[in-house]
């Protein structure tokens, strides 16, 4: 898709869809608390973070680098968001939590160099950029915490995607870089239609969902199952074959997971 039609196209008609579909969001319903206007500025600061920097370096990495690199780089986000968390939002047990985040840290990288990663020998800038796109992701993860105590994950997903949506657009405007998009096939406005319902409308507030439940590095931790389903979804579709390497990898991923979940809350 990014092959086909650049990422400034998919990241344009994607999120312009997302923004139409939770604008209805913005405003409080019934139950829900107005939005307070001291929290205004923080609201912007993460669509500044989810938007222009986690998705636009997001896209742009990836046409100078590669998949099971941007995979590998986002394995660093549970470290990240522990850190911050730690910094940030004083969550307690940094120590006995890193041992889990570097475990399953190492089951990421025994998979991905599993599947190719060390034959790999991309240009260093893409990665610098998908750098960004961790950091702020991570950023925009720990932020969210506190304003999940005061309004709906909805609330919060809503504000972000279509204020950020409008600083992306609104910078790609600015350099000449937004319109005219290209033709898209069926294809291409079929994955741009999954990244608008799946992951922006879905996705993102279910993320919001269990930050306001959990602590922010017991969520994060999360992601590093992503290459442990998706190994499983090509062995049970494409008959891909499970290697040794993947059973290592996944025992270290899904202990790790384990020993971060079980440590008590703050």
């Amino acid at each position: 898709m990014l092959a086909a039609v650049g990422p400034r196209a998919v990241a344009v008609v994607r999120f312009a869809g997302a923004s139409l579909v939770l604008l209805p969001f913005l405003w409080p319903r019934r139950g829900q608390p107005r939005i307070e206007r001291r929290d205004i500025p923080r609201l912007l600061l993460l669509g500044f973070l989810a938007v222009p920097l986690n998705q636009g370096f997001y896209l742009f990495g990836l046409t100078r680098s590669t998949a099971s690199h941007g995979a590998l780089l986002y394995a660093l986000t549970p470290l990240l968001v522990l850190l911050l968390a730690g910094r940030i939002l004083h969550e307690r047990g940094l120590w006995a939590k890193l041992a889990g985040v570097l475990m399953a840290f190492a089951g990421v990288v025994v998979i991905l160099f599993e599947r190719g990663l060390a034959h790999e020998a991309r240009a260093l800038t893409g990665d610098l950029i998908l750098l960004v796109a961790v950091f702020a992701w991570s950023l925009y993860t720990v932020l969210s915490k506190p304003l999940l105590e005061r309004y709906d994950p909805m609330t919060v997903t809503a504000w972000a995607v279509v204020s950020g949506s409008v600083m992306g657009l609104a910078a790609l405007l600015a350099f000449g870089h937004a319109l005219p998009l290209p033709p898209m096939s069926g294809a291409v406005w079929g994955g741009i239609a999954y990244l608008v319902i799946g992951t922006s409308v879905v996705a993102y507030p279910l993320w919001m969902y269990a930050l306001r439940h959990l602590e922010a590095s017991k969520v994060a931790i999360a992601t590093n199952t992503q290459p442990v389903l998706t190994s499983l979804l090509s062995w049970l579709i494409f008959g891909e074959r499970l290697t040794p390497g993947f059973f290592v990898g996944a025992t270290l991923i899904l202990g790790g997971a384990a020993w971060v979940e079980s440590r008590k809350s703050s």
